[in-house]
């Protein structure tokens, strides 16, 4: 799951547009992108040019690694979100892949869209039945079943869901390792989380149905040539970036002014749908039942002892980024850190004065979030004697 991550695909498509991915050096691939990409005696091109296609960010012409428009796109901070890249990826994915090599057998195979069948049964779920977690299994067992295309309509998944017992044993029979890390790259979407062998949505009823009703496969004439076929998909990505995936109206984003940002781009309320989103704040303190301030050290239990904390969680990535996830441990949780309001406000307000200061939208990776948000937290601990010097 490493190399699925949203912050890793962009420093990919970074260096996808700025150099031949095929042909580039391997030392200087590792030594630009700081990936390990290993067993260091292959190329990188040899054992992940398969995650990158799959990821529609370069294809193949001549010998030649081509990037794509979702690569040059990706490649520069704040004009994308991990939530509308992944969205996208869910409408564009097929089974089979024009990554692969099935995609050859093209003229003897239906397409499908395993992605969007997978996140339309979860939200279906929320919006028709207010379950929140769906085992990975499950979702698998119930694609093998349908036989959906991912095209279907909200009563048609309704109808599937009524059939559970049908296909909840279906996973014995096949090896869904593949399908599973899938599902959970997906979880990345910032109202989702993965726990261990279930992905958990946090959205009000109205907000998944309005969501399953954007979401439908992108169609049309498909190229025979897998590498010619990534970039025709490729390039629907500005369209797909119209969709209002960061707009959550009922269930979590009220007031993005709340949480201290001076305005409400969608970088931003990415940021704040991740720190919002309940059910991975529940998760979190569950696992973590800490109720000191990581920032200005307050103990919350002691200064209001009839609550057990009054803590925020901040999330560090880059605003655009979604949360990570570990291919056996399930979402990332120390990308989160607890603080108390105050100082996560503060936070917030350090970033706005840090970009508006570079001109930026977003921070260029996670190392300059990392090294802000420490900033932010000196400047609040020892009262703000480095704000100058940005």
């Amino acid at each position: 799951m490493q190399y699925f991550q949203y912050d890793v695909l962009r420093t990919m498509a970074s260096f996808i547009v700025s150099h031949d991915l095929k042909n580039s050096d391997p030392r200087l691939i590792r030594q630009e992108t700081g990936l390990e990409f290993s067993p260091s005696t292959y190329s990188p091109w040899r054992n992940y040019s398969r995650i990158f296609k799959l990821c529609l960010l370069v294809s193949e012409l001549d010998g030649v690694a081509i990037p794509t428009d979702i690569a040059r796109i990706l490649s520069k901070p704040g004009l994308v979100t991990c939530d509308e890249y992944i969205h996208f990826l869910v409408e564009a994915t097929t089974d089979p892949s024009p990554a692969l090599s099935d995609w050859s057998e093209l003229n003897t195979m239906s397409i499908r869209s395993p992605l969007c069948f997978a996140l339309k049964y979860i939200l279906a779920k929320v919006a028709g039945l207010n379950e929140f977690f769906t085992p990975i299994n499950e979702i698998i067992g119930a694609y093998i079943y349908s036989k959906f295309n991912g095209d279907e309509c909200d009563t048609e998944f309704l109808d599937l869901l009524g059939k559970r017992n049908k296909y909840t044993d279906i996973k014995c029979y096949c090896d869904p390792r593949q399908a599973r890390e899938s599902i959970k790259f997906i979880s990345q979407i910032s109202y989702l989380y993965n726990e261990g062998s279930n992905i958990v949505a946090s959205l009000s009823q109205e907000d998944a149905q309005n969501i399953f009703l954007e979401i439908n496969p992108i169609t049309g004439p498909r190229n025979p040539n897998g590498d010619s076929e990534i970039q025709r998909l490729a390039k629907f990505f500005r369209d797909g970036t119209e969709h209002d995936f960061f707009e959550y109206k009922g269930t979590i984003l009220s007031d993005v002014l709340e949480s201290g940002f001076n305005e409400g781009s969608k970088v931003k309320k990415t940021h704040i749908i991740i720190e919002r989103n309940t059910k991975l704040r529940n998760l979190y303190f569950d696992k973590r039942p800490v109720s000191v301030c990581n920032s200005c050290q307050i103990d919350t239990s002691k200064k209001y002892p009839w609550v057990d904390r009054i803590l925020d969680l901040h999330h560090i990535l880059p605003l655009s980024s979604g949360t990570r996830v570990d291919s056996t441990k399930g979402t990332m949780l120390d990308d989160l850190a607890p603080v108390c309001p105050t100082c996560h406000r503060a936070i917030h307000r350090y970033y706005d004065n840090y970009l508006k200061k570079n001109d930026k939208k977003d921070f260029e990776n996670k190392n300059e979030a990392q090294e802000i948000f420490f900033e932010a937290k000196r400047n609040i601990v020892e009262g703000g004697c480095y704000a100058k010097d940005r």
